[in-house]
Parts: structure tokens; C-alpha cells; sequence
């Protein structure tokens, strides 16, 4: 018998503006290859309780990505953004096979436009899981959010 694992992963990016839900849709992403085999790796030598995935970072970039990217293009924790930071995620396993990780990040400091998202293995620094686009989403005041639900699937 061969059989092929497969890893997917998809999200679902929520906007709020004024606090008011105004669109959501779900949209496929990248798994990095460093998100591979972090996750090769897990598996090999985790103990109970150790997670891949602790953090959604939050960026300005627009560039495509990339299975080879390591980072954000422009994350919010540099520069005119340095205010913000990555944020927790909750977890939740929704199904046998998929583990979904949530987010939300609130505007305020230097009204960022959001244009991408990553799941990260560090609150700083650690390992790019995986990567997308959100689509530009402007948070012009505090009452302005973003949530991003990330599920990903193995099969």
C-alpha cells in the first residue's frame, strides 16, 4: 500500500469596520516549506502539549508568496508599526483531520492597511507556517478589526 499525506490549508479573513461585520470569505493559502518541515519535524520529537502554530502575524505587503518565504514581506511589528504585534491564536480541532487557528487584530496606530497574514510558531522571530494574502483591509480607527480564522487540513 503507498500512501501520500497531504497538507492544505485555507482561511477566512472577517472584516469589521466601526465594529460592524462588512465582508468574509475563505481563500487558500501557502504552506511554506519551512512549515513543512517544522512540521516533520514535530512529529518526529513532540512531546504532549507542543504546538507548531502560537501566533498570526499581521503585514502591509502585497507581493505575492511563496512556499520559499520565511517572513512576512512588511510585518506590523517594524517601523511605523512597531505598536502592534503578533497575536495569539485560539485553537480548535472543528473536525478529525483539521486543526483551525483565530486571531483578530484591532486598527488604531498608524491606520495600517493589511494586505497579508502568516501563522508563525513565536510571538517574534520562529518558524513562517504559512502565508496569504487577505486582500487590502484598511483599520483607519480602533473600532475598524480584522479576524482571521486558518484552518489546515490533513488528508
Amino acid at each position: 500500500m503507498h500512501e501520500l499525506a497531504n497538507i492544505k490549508g485555507r482561511l477566512k479573513v472577517d472584516t469589521f469596520i466601526n465594529g460592524v461585520f462588512t465582508e468574509g470569505e475563505w481563500v487558500d493559502n501557502v504552506i511554506t516549506t519551512a512549515g513543512k518541515t517544522a512540521l516533520a519535524s514535530l512529529l518526529n520529537s513532540a512531546s504532549a502539549g507542543t504546538s507548531l502554530v502560537t501566533h498570526i502575524g499581521f503585514g502591509t505587503s502585497s507581493t505575492a508568496v511563496n512556499a520559499a518565504d520565511t517572513a512576512l514581506g512588511v510585518e506590523l511589528t517594524t517601523g511605523t508599526y512597531s505598536g502592534y504585534a503578533r497575536q495569539a491564536v485560539t485553537r480548535s480541532n472543528p473536525s478529525g483531520n483539521v486543526i483551525q487557528y483565530q486571531a483578530s487584530l484591532t486598527g488604531g496606530t498608524g491606520n495600517p492597511t493589511i494586505q497579508e497574514a502568516g501563522l508563525f510558531s513565536a510571538v517574534s522571530a520562529g518558524t513562517l507556517f504559512a502565508h496569504q494574502l487577505t486582500g487590502a483591509v484598511n483599520l483607519a480607527t480602533a473600532a475598524d478589526s480584522i479576524q482571521i480564522t486558518w484552518q489546515v487540513t490533513l488528508s
